[in-house]
C-alpha cells in the first residue's frame, strides 16, 4: 500500500497524478518545502546530510525533477511509483538505482528507461555519496497526446527512449536536461525555459529516433558519441588541473587526433577550445564574484602563470582579466 497523501499548500502546485514520484522522499528525507515560483521547491539539513528537491509538473502526465542529495549517513529509501518513462542526467550514485546497463557508468551520466509501476521498493543510500539528477518523467499517456506526430513517429520516439543506451544521447539533451537548475523554481520564466527543454529533448530525440529507423548505422556513432562525452567529463570536472588535450587522450586510451575528431563532429569544437572555454567561463564568474587575485583566479582555473592566462583571457575577451572586472558593462 502506498502511504497516505498530505495536503500541502506548495506541493498542490504539482499535478496529483505526478505526486507519487516525489512527495514519499520528501516525507522520509524530511525535507521542508520553501517558497517558489513553479511547483514544489524544498530543502533539508538532517544528521544524514543536506539536500534540495524541485518538482515541477507539465500538465498532468510529466514531472520535471531536480534532486541534489550529500549524504554523510546511510539512508533507506521506500518508493511508490506508477508505470512510466524518463530521462537524466546524473551522478554515478543515482544512476547505480535505475534499470540500465552500467557498464559505462561515469560520473555524470545521461540515462533514459521504462519502468513499471513499483510498490515499496526499498533502496539503499550510503554514506558519503553524492545523488544529484535533472529528471523528466512521462506517464505512458503523455506520448499520445503529442501533437503533430503519426503514430508511428510516436511509437519510435518511445520505443527510442526505452532502449538508448548510457551515455549515448545527443549532446543538445545533456545540455538540456543540466541546464534546468533548481534556480529555475524561483524565475517568472521558469515554467517557459522548463518547457522549451522538454520540446528540445524530444525533438532531438525524434530525430536519432527516425535516424535509427531508416536504418542509419548506430554502433559506431554510440562509441564516439561515448568518447566525446567522457572527456567532456574529464574537462568539466578537472579543468582546475593540469590537463591537456594529450593527457585526455591517454586517460581514454585513444589517439589525439580520433578524439579530437570525435570531439568536434558532437560538440562543435576542439578539444583545447572546449577546455579554453571552460576556464575563462569560470574565471568570469570568479572574477565577478569573488575578491580573488587575477593569479590567483588563474591558478584556481588551470593557469600556473599569471602571465598565460591574462594572455588567454584577453584572446578570448579582447581585455586583460583586470579590466573585465572593472568594467561596469561586463
Amino acid at each position: 500500500m502506498r502511504p497516505p497523501e498530505k495536503e500541502t499548500a506548495v506541493i498542490a502546485n504539482v499535478a496529483p497524478s505526478m505526486q507519487t514520484f516525489f512527495v514519499p522522499q520528501m516525507e522520509q528525507l524530511g525535507l521542508v518545502e520553501r517558497e517558489s515560483r513553479h511547483g514544489s521547491f524544498s530543502t533539508v539539513e538532517a544528521d544524514w546530510g543536506h539536500g534540495t528537491l524541485w518538482a515541477h509538473s507539465l500538465g498532468d502526465k510529466c514531472l520535471f525533477t531536480f534532486h541534489d542529495m550529500h549524504l554523510s549517513d546511510a539512508v533507506r529509501l521506500t518508493e511508490y511509483t506508477d508505470d512510466y518513462l524518463c530521462i537524466s542526467s546524473m551522478t554515478s550514485h543515482s544512476a547505480r538505482m535505475c534499470p540500465v546497463d552500467k557498464t559505462y557508468f561515469k560520473e555524470r551520466n545521461t540515462v533514459s528507461y521504462e519502468q513499471e509501476g513499483q510498490s515499496g521498493v526499498n533502496y539503499e543510500l550510503n554514506a558519503g555519496e553524492h545523488h544529484r539528477s535533472f529528471t523528466f518523467c512521462f506517464a505512458p499517456e503523455f506520448f499520445d497526446e503529442l501533437e503533430g506526430l503519426t503514430d508511428d513517429e510516436k511509437e519510435s520516439l518511445v520505443q527510442f527512449l526505452a532502449s538508448q543506451d548510457v551515455n549515448t544521447h545527443a549532446p543538445e539533451v545533456v545540455r538540456a536536461l543540466e541546464s534546468l537548475g533548481p534556480e529555475w523554481a524561483h524565475k517568472a520564466g521558469g515554467d517557459c525555459f522548463c518547457r522549451a527543454k522538454l520540446n528540445e529533448i524530444l525533438a532531438v530525440s525524434l530525430c536519432e529516433a527516425c535516424d535509427q529507423g531508416e536504418g542509419v548505422a548506430r554502433a559506431a556513432s554510440d562509441e564516439n558519441r561515448r568518447l566525446a562525452r567522457e572527456a567532456q567529463m574529464i574537462i568539466d570536472g578537472h579543468y582546475a588541473e593540469a590537463i591537456t588535450l594529450q593527457s585526455i587522450a591517454k586517460q581514454l586510451y585513444v589517439g589525439k587526433t580520433r578524439l579530437c575528431g570525435v570531439f568536434k563532429k558532437e560538440y562543435g569544437c576542439c578539444v583545447a577550445e572546449y577546455l579554453r572555454d571552460k576556464r575563462i567561463s569560470k574565471a568570469k564568474e570568479l572574477l565577478a564574484n569573488t575578491g580573488a587575485s587575477v593569479g590567483e583566479v588563474g591558478r584556481m582555473v588551470g593557469y600556473s602563470h599569471q602571465s598565460s592566462f591574462a594572455e588567454a583571457f584577453r584572446r578570448e575577451c579582447g581585455v586583460a582579466p583586470s579590466q573585465w572586472r572593472n568594467c561596469p558593462l561586463r
